[in-house]
């Protein structure tokens, strides 16, 4: 199921299928199959290019996965919990290099989780961060690079679990009710776009978990008239928007 999810994810890629939907169009025009057709496929294809090249698009539609869970500003309450408090960092990716430092190695979702993991379990009392992400396909894995990363930052090995097996977020979410008690507070950390399927896979498995995001990609303030102009940046935002709204409809089917 894991490498099925993955296959279809490089399949509902905007860029990709506009792409190639531009070029069938070009190439029956050019060879004048399907009368007037290929003309507007290509037209479509192109102002379907232009709107996921653009800023606002990427905006609006990040914008509802975004904003429904606030960042944690302060440390929350969590001296009503009788157990111990749990600071759980999704991994957000990692590429290994044979000669690179770790910084290097994990992707900058990983990265701006961590260091706000770490920020989050500094301010919580006899706390226990918790990383994960497993080696696919490579040596090393991303809770392993997380955590070599957090004891580089000044975080004890003591106050650190690795979870270096889950590959996706529903098998992080089964490792993490597997390393936690009932009575212990989760807090999961993850980028802002991921929150919410994030959420629901935890619930699935009986944990309450409290929301802290983080590598928001939309902005609160007015849009400026550069972001208007098309960039790769752009296109990734709307991407990241398709893929989690897939996955969320995918959960809602009954699956993880």
């Amino acid at each position: 199921m894991f490498w099925f999810k993955k296959i279809v994810a490089l399949f509902i890629s905007p860029l990709g299928l506009l792409l190639v939907l531009l070029a069938a169009g070009l190439i029956l025009a050019w060879r004048n199959i399907g009368g007037q057709w290929p003309k507007r496929v290509v037209v479509f294809s192109s102002i379907a290019l232009a709107l996921v090249c653009c800023g606002p698009t990427g905006q609006l539609l990040l914008a509802p996965l975004e904003n429904p869970h606030s960042p944690l500003t302060e440390a929350p309450e969590v001296e009503h919990f009788p157990g111990t408090p749990h600071v759980v960092v999704l991994g957000g990716g990692y590429r290994y290099r044979v000669d690179g430092p770790v910084t290097s190695e994990l992707t900058p979702a990983s990265i701006v989780r961590l260091n706000e993991g770490i920020r989050i379990h500094r301010a919580l009392d006899d706390s226990v961060l918790i990383v994960s992400g497993a080696a696919v396909g490579q040596p090393g894995s991303t809770g392993e690079a997380m955590a070599e990363l957090a004891t580089a930052m000044g975080v004890p090995k003591s106050e650190i679990l690795i979870a270096d097996s889950p590959r996706d977020t529903a098998e992080e979410a089964r490792a993490v009710h597997k390393l936690t008690e009932p009575d212990d507070p989760i807090l999961v950390v993850t980028s802002a776009s991921h929150m919410t399927r994030s959420l629901k896979l935890f619930e699935r498995n009986g944990i309450d978990a409290i929301a802290a995001p983080t590598h928001h990609l939309t902005t609160t303030t007015s849009l400026r008239i550069g972001n208007l102009w098309p960039s790769a940046a752009n296109v990734r935002r709307v991407e990241r928007a398709v893929y989690e709204y897939t996955a969320l409809l995918w959960i809602s089917l009954g699956g993880s």
